[in-house]
């Protein structure tokens, strides 16, 4: 993780308005928390392990999602590389 805090002030002010874009377009609640919990740990935390313990999610098409999106990754994700699953989310 980065320790410079400017850099870190600047990724969370960054993080703060993807939340705030989730919210203006309608996302799903669901994926908005998970989105934002995997965004937020800064690669610290696989979208799997997000998606399975906030509130014992036992949601196959979100695991199928999650495992998919870890595939991936949190850097390509951050670059904009999204599993194809999010688009099938209800």
């Amino acid at each position: 993780m980065c320790e410079e805090a400017d850099r870190v002030k600047c990724f969370q002010m960054s993080a703060d308005n993807l939340h705030s874009w989730l919210r203006s377009v309608d996302t799903c609640e669901v994926l908005e928390v998970h989105i934002m919990r995997f965004v937020r740990s800064m690669n610290s935390e696989r979208f799997l392990i997000a998606s399975l313990e906030s509130a014992g999610n036992r949601d196959p098409i979100l695991n199928r999602l999650a495992r998919s999106q870890d595939k991936i990754g949190w850097r390509r994700f951050m670059e904009g590389m999204i599993s194809k699953e999010f688009c099938r989310y209800p």
